[in-house]
């Protein structure tokens, strides 16, 4: 009786959809009778739900060997995940290098702190400003921001860039997401909370020199007079 039900249940699930792929029975109809619906119910979930070739790839991704550079300078070979759990749990960032393991061919990353990883690259051009507009500002200010930041403690962060940029600092800001790519919808959610933060209800800031690299994402905010300052001397320059 209880094959004849497997039968009608086999066949009523083929004709709803033939994509749908159930393991054959054989162990299920040659197992005991108590064990046919545990043998049954196993094969039907794993039909359902196959993995993905996205999910293959995240795994692949992160079991692959890289090498890992401390701050000490020390060179070993782990996994990216292995190296993405150490980082956490120093509070470091890892830094993607670009060039790769010479010996090996590996991709090479590096444990930075967040000071680091914002003095990674100069501003590039235009980096050179007049001495009017350098004295518009005060010194420097940088905030590290994770992508899967909770709410409140994004409110924290802009009340520090409202005062900062109200005392004529320039902020630098990074916001970092997971290697995978997994956060870029949340980092782009927190550059354009700062982007309003900014503008309303008053304009008291303005973002140059936005640049992603991997997964973070850099900008700077100078204050409006340095900003007004900046535009003016193009203007005269044009």
């Amino acid at each position: 009786m209880q094959q004849n039900h497997l039968n009608i249940i086999r066949s009523l699930l083929a004709f709803r959809s033939l994509t749908l792929q159930i393991p054959k029975y054989h162990n299920a109809i040659n197992a005991s009778p108590s064990a046919q619906p545990q043998i049954f119910n196993r094969n039907l979930t794993q039909a359902i739900t196959p993995k993905t070739k996205t999910d293959d790839q995240k795994s692949k991704k992160l079991k692959q060997k890289i090498t890992l550079i401390a701050q000490n300078e020390a060179i070993s070979i782990t996994t990216l995940e292995e190296a993405q759990k150490l980082a956490k749990r120093r509070d470091l960032h890892l830094l993607r290098l670009q060039q790769p393991d010479v010996k090996t061919g590996r991709v090479m990353f590096k444990l930075v702190t967040s000071s680091e990883m914002l003095a990674d690259e100069t501003l590039g051009k235009g980096a050179s400003k007049s001495a009017d507009t350098q004295g518009l500002r005060k010194s420097e200010k940088s905030l590290s921001i994770g992508a899967r930041m909770a709410d409140h403690d994004l409110s924290s962060r802009l009340k520090n860039i409202i005062k900062w940029l109200n005392k004529r600092h320039e902020v630098r800001i990074l916001i970092q997401g997971s290697v995978n790519g997994a956060d870029e919808g949340n980092a782009e959610r927190i550059v354009k909370a700062i982007e309003m933060t900014i503008k309303e209800p008053q304009v008291i800031g303005k973002i140059v020199q936005k640049r992603q690299k991997g997964s973070y994402i850099k900008f700077n905010i100078i204050p409006l007079a340095a900003a007004a300052e900046t535009e003016a001397s193009t203007v005269k320059e044009l």
